[in-house]
């Protein structure tokens, strides 16, 4: 292989991940918008600038395109806010890490991550991505919380640590599904500085005295 020749391949590889950021980054809003089933296609190209033959070429189908927009959205968020790693913490500490996370990768969206948005259309109308996507992304999250939840209530039933779960996540959850209603009748919610601070410090300081509460009635 020529110098020529590997300089050429280079500029390829480099175009072809162009487009396909492209057509992912166009793809997004169309599919937050309407839908995996209602998006078009020759809507995504022309939001991208490209022909429609590529998105069978980079991604195979429709339904690629869709996977890859969920992984790139997923693995971002992920990068963005890692999963908990010092175990060390002390526990208050982990929960507040832990809802600090949730919350980002959920709500801050100058970052580019839409993760939030996409499950929750994915989960209003499900496709064959839903079990690859919770695989990646919404299975660690949720492990991770079901564990720490195990030290802060080590004597609850593991379906009081599941209800606890989904309580947890629902909190978080709901500024996303909520948020055309937040903005008509509490904008500042969603808008004051420091926001999402205090969002933050909602659910943790709420969170935190139920789950004293239970682990006072586990020990009465």
């Amino acid at each position: 292989m020529t110098e020529y020749s590997s300089l050429n391949e280079s500029a390829a590889s480099a175009h072809g991940e162009e487009t396909r950021l492209k057509l992912i980054h166009a793809a997004t809003p169309e599919f937050i918008e309407q839908g995996f089933r209602a998006a078009r296609v020759q809507q995504i190209a022309a939001r991208a600038g490209v022909r429609l033959s590529a998105i069978n070429y980079y991604f195979g189908s429709k339904e690629g395109l869709y996977l890859a927009v969920l992984r790139y959205h997923g693995e971002l968020a992920i990068t963005q806010q890692p999963l908990l790693t010092d175990n060390a913490l002390p526990l208050p500490d982990q929960f507040r890490f832990l809802i600090h996370s949730v919350l980002l990768r959920m709500l801050d969206e100058q970052q580019g991550c839409r993760i939030a948005q996409l499950v929750l259309r994915e989960m209003a109308n499900p496709t064959a991505a839903l079990d690859d996507i919770y695989q990646r992304f919404q299975q660690p999250q949720l492990q991770q919380m079901f564990s720490l939840l195990q030290q802060i209530l080590p004597d609850a039933t593991r379906e009081t640590l599941l209800r606890c779960v989904l309580s947890l996540m629902s909190q978080c959850i709901m500024y996303v599904l909520a948020r055309p209603l937040i903005i008509r009748t509490s904008p500042h919610l969603l808008t004051d500085p420091g926001w999402l601070d205090e969002i933050e410090n909602h659910i943790v300081r709420f969170s935190w005295a139920g789950l004293m509460a239970l682990r006072e009635e586990s020990h009465a």
